[in-house]
């Protein structure tokens, strides 16, 4: 079988890697792709916004199963496309997809149908933004409406970033925000494979840490790092989220005409003290870095399932996957999120551990072929092991040691054991 991997970041690697280990995925190709799926996959140079291309492409070379990483190609319709030509693609549709291209949507789906989420209001206006924060804090919680790359939310108690951030946040399209109300508690990342209407396959529950900085200080970030299992998360809150939110959003967007099919990615915080989610956001594509912690974890059956749900199917085979730890730890360039230094030098040698695996995402070749820095998030360390401490410290043994570049910077708490509790200064995402 034929797979085409739409992007160029870690998910994409990590897809790339866990497919290229599957029997049943005879050969494989990405567009664009990066210098680490170059050495399993063949990439090709289509950019994510030529969708005419990537389908023209899919066609000429018989692809059997297209897979859609990235956000943005899913809000532009890729899926809409493909279908069109009859060409078997993962993911949503763009009408499907709002649930992650639009906040407002997914937030009103929310309240419509009595999914828990925090008390929320949405503005185009600046002055009557302004005029609400009176009533939604301090803390107040800003965000973008449409695709923000993932750093486009803004968390503080200082009256004049929240003002900055409305100003900066309404200046993206589609030119709305949200502003909501802070819960104080902790977070969890769900992942779901979603067809015929009912979720399929849940994987194992990560935690993420999007603050740049230890202790969760600084600004957000697309995510610095995950681990799994959380322990804070028991079996009756797995169930809890399920029930009360993957299953009736699921069974919401049928009722509002905008069936779901891909993988649905739930962040959900639980106040402090309860065991009560409330949805902060939906993806509508694999986390990242979650994917990097999820793929070293899958057994088999990943090609199947994919393209099982790619079908629609109501019964998609089995995707096992070990009950292992596993922990990411990203690796960025200095001056990241907000000026990333970019063409710096990568040294990376080879691994002894085969439990250990580094996913390209920000990297390049220059003119004379040697790899550097191209991109905010540069390379990710995922490590699998026996428990989170065993996973942790075989990720973190080979950062300065087998993997380098000038500025390299990473958080060290990633899986620690320390109870985290978002530190509140004035932030900027």
């Amino acid at each position: 079988m034929k797979v085409l991997i739409v992007g160029s970041g870690g998910r994409e690697h990590a897809l790339s890697w866990a497919l290229s280990k599957d029997p049943s995925a005879m050969e494989i190709y990405a567009a664009p792709g990066n210098p680490g799926i170059a050495d399993i996959a063949t990439c090709v140079p289509i950019g994510l916004d030529n969708i005419d291309g990537l389908a023209s492409f899919a066609s000429k070379n018989m692809i059997d199963l297209t897979v859609v990483g990235p956000e943005a190609p899913l809000g532009a319709g890729i899926v809409d496309t493909f279908r069109k030509q009859n060409l078997l693609i993962f993911g949503p549709d763009k009408n499907a997809a709002r649930i992650e291209t639009s906040k407002s949507f997914a937030k009103d789906l929310c309240t419509r149908y009595g999914l828990p989420t925090p008390r929320w209001e949405t503005f185009t206006d600046k002055s009557r933004a302004i005029k609400a924060l009176y009533e939604l804090g301090p803390p107040w919680v800003i965000k973008a409406d449409g695709l923000a790359a993932g750093k486009g939310t803004t968390v503080t108690r200082e009256r004049r970033e929240a003002e900055a951030a409305i100003q900066r946040e309404l200046e993206r399209e589609p030119k709305r925000i949200v502003m909501e109300e802070f819960i104080d508690g902790w977070e969890a990342s769900f992942t779901a494979t979603v067809s015929a209407d009912r979720v399929q396959w849940l994987a194992p529950v990560f935690q993420d840490y999007k603050p740049a900085f230890d202790g969760d200080s600084g600004p957000n970030t697309g995510g610095m790092g995950v681990y799994t299992p959380v322990p804070s998360v028991t079996q009756s809150l797995v169930e809890k989220v399920r029930k009360k939110i993957l299953d009736p959003a699921v069974a919401a967007l049928r009722k509002e005409g905008a069936p779901f099919q891909g993988v649905l990615y739930l962040n959900v915080i639980v106040k402090h003290g309860t065991e009560d989610p409330y949805v902060l956001e939906f993806n509508a594509r694999f986390g990242d870095p979650e994917a990097q912690g999820i793929m070293p974890l899958v057994k088999r059956g990943l090609f199947a399932h994919l393209n099982a749900i790619a079908a629609n199917s109501d019964t998609p085979p089995l995707l096992e996957s070990s009950q292992s730890a596993s922990i990411v730890v990203v690796l960025a360039c200095k001056g990241y999120p907000d000026n990333p230094s970019t063409r710096e030098l990568i040294a990376l040698r080879p691994l002894a551990n085969s439990n250990i695996v580094v996913f390209h995402s920000g990297t390049a070749r220059n003119s004379n072929g040697h790899l550097v820095t191209s991109g905010g998030r540069v390379l990710n360390v995922a490590a699998t092991g026996p428990s989170v401490e065993s996973a942790r410290k075989d990720a973190y043994s080979v950062i300065g040691k087998s993997i380098q570049f000038p500025g390299m910077h990473y958080r060290s708490d990633i899986g620690s054991t320390q109870i985290r509790r978002r530190q509140l200064e004035p932030i900027r995402t």
